[in-house]
């Protein structure tokens, strides 16, 4: 198990330095993240007004009429919705952009946003589908709350994030099958299903080792940015505070965009490794082999 928690993690290492080297694929997590925002900012008035109310009866053990539920369930949809599209939407832009470079050939940030648009058809089922599980994942986890017993709450939370986090699991190659393969939906799941069984077995576990260095600059980020508060609380310093939480929102969001360009690589080598054997110019094929060997 050590063995394969250290391929992991030199795997993650030459992820991330293909990532320096390609500087261009950052571009696709930063459309990500402003497409999220604008999302938030379009529903922010209709969460508040229907949702919320809703939400806080349920935490307050108050009732809300039927339709109010309707209204709240149907914001909640289309808010999962317009965020799954706009991760999906730009997943899908950046693996295609990582194939094109495995292949050999020249990939910018248009090339990978064309790849996109030419399955936006794909692209909003994928979204409808996975919005589905996201709502019934996150109705499940929030009907513990107002229950009076602890391991109801324990239960449905536990639950809610096994639904979700299965679903992850399934769909991990099914961006690299749309972009690749081009087939349908149900067919995407169904091959990222079989790769995902074929190639990571039962040493999944191990392969999580991956996103370790994004874990420790987190950390990192949150250390150097928490001492900065907490001098400037003990200093009485106000301009050091708000410096400090401004340097922790922009490191952490910073660190998210480079592990969401990181994973579009090693998602895209993974695939191609578990389609030829070869995990392509980013990754060290023999550490593929070793790793990932059932």
């Amino acid at each position: 198990m050590a063995g394969k928690i250290n391929n992991g993690f030199q795997i993650s290492r030459q992820s991330w330095s293909a990532l320096l080297q390609n500087k261009q694929l950052i571009a696709f997590p930063i459309i990500s993240g402003i497409g999220m925002i604008i999302v938030s900012i379009i529903f922010f008035i209709p969460e508040a007004l229907l949702a919320q109310p809703v939400l806080q009866a349920m935490d307050t053990g108050g009732e809300a009429s039927t339709l109010q539920y309707t209204l709240a369930l149907i914001v909640v949809f289309l808010y999962y919705l317009a965020v799954y599209f706009v991760i999906i939407f730009s997943n899908t832009a950046l693996v295609g952009a990582v194939m094109r470079m495995i292949k050999g050939e020249s990939a910018t940030v248009g090339d990978g946003l064309a790849v996109a648009r030419e399955r936006l058809g794909k692209i909003f089922t994928f979204a409808i589908i996975s919005a589905t599980i996201g709502v019934i994942a996150r109705m499940i986890t929030s009907s513990g709350r107002d229950s009076d017993k602890a391991l109801v709450q324990i239960f449905t939370a536990i639950l809610g994030g096994l639904i979700q986090g299965a679903w992850n699991l399934m769909v991990f190659f099914a961006v690299p099958v749309i972009v690749v393969e081009n087939v349908s939906v149900k067919k995407s799941l169904q091959r990222s299903i079989e790769i995902f069984k074929n190639t990571w077995g039962e040493n999944f576990v191990g392969s999580m080792a991956v996103g370790g260095v994004s874990c420790l600059a987190y950390i990192l980020v949150i250390i150097l940015t928490g001492a900065m508060i907490a001098a400037g609380i003990y200093l009485d310093m106000l301009v050091l505070i708000i410096a400090g939480v401004i340097l922790m929102i922009f490191g952490i969001l910073l660190v998210a965009l480079l592990n969401g360009a990181v994973n579009g690589i090693f998602q895209a080598s993974l695939y191609h490794f578990a389609n030829t054997g070869d995990a392509g110019p980013f990754i060290d094929t023999k550490l593929a082999q070793d790793a990932f060997r059932s």
